[in-house]
């Protein structure tokens, strides 16, 4: 394997792959590594492949919240354009995206709308502000949350937190640098699932390839 790799990285330069990156996006990596730049590389390239690794995961969680979520809506407010029922900022924000619809010419359906709201939508939802009006029917789109995290503070500081490191992944920002806080973001993804449908949680589990890249990691950058 250690062969193999250096080989690899013989066969490319390095430099003009980094010109391409921009230094400034690669600097915080040279400088775990500043004599070393085939390491600095490759803990770049690891960067890369460990957030890959969090791609099914954070989209199943995204998708099954939002599903939940609009169920337990519609059930609570007896109808299936709830979003209009919602606080007049949230509302906004749908609106926002009816008009891009419209103008694509496309159907506005609560179907379409909902798939267009994004991560930071949802988890607002779980805001101090919104508790009074919304609380009730958010927990119940987590059907199998333990006892002790039916507090609307617990459910919002983990979607909160996940929210935030979703973010760093899909701004390509190093996540890297703390592998037992990646761990750690892992099981609470794999929690907040389970807490919708433990059926779910089981497949993100057999899909997951976190493990797999951690050990390609560990081999790369021992």
């Amino acid at each position: 394997m250690q062969i193999y790799k250096i080989l690899y990285l013989c066969a490319m330069d390095i430099e003009k792959i980094i010109k391409t990156i921009s230094t400034e996006r690669f600097s915080p990596y040279q400088k775990r590594y500043p004599n070393d730049i085939e390491k600095s590389f490759l803990l770049y390239q690891s960067n890369i492949e460990i957030s890959q690794a969090f791609y099914s995961n954070l989209s199943i969680l995204e998708v099954t919240l939002r599903n939940s979520i609009s169920n337990s809506m519609q059930r609570h407010f007896k109808t299936e354009n709830w979003l209009d029922k919602l606080p007049v900022d949230l509302k906004f924000q749908t609106v926002e995206i009816q008009k891009r619809l419209e103008n694509a010419n496309k159907a506005v359906t609560i179907d379409r709308v909902i798939a267009e709201l994004n991560f930071g939508f949802w988890t607002s939802m779980f805001n101090r502000k919104y508790a009074k009006f919304l609380w009730k029917p958010l927990l119940k789109s987590f059907p199998n949350i333990p006892h002790d995290y039916r507090k609307r503070t617990k459910v919002s500081s983990r979607l909160n937190h996940i929210r935030t490191f979703r973010n760093r992944i899909y701004h390509y920002e190093p996540i890297i640098w703390d592998i037992q806080e990646i761990v750690n973001k892992r099981k609470e993804i794999f929690a907040i699932i389970s807490w919708i449908e433990p059926n779910t949680e089981i497949w993100a589990r057999q899909i997951d390839t976190f493990e797999k890249t951690r050990q390609k990691i560990r081999t790369n950058l021992p």
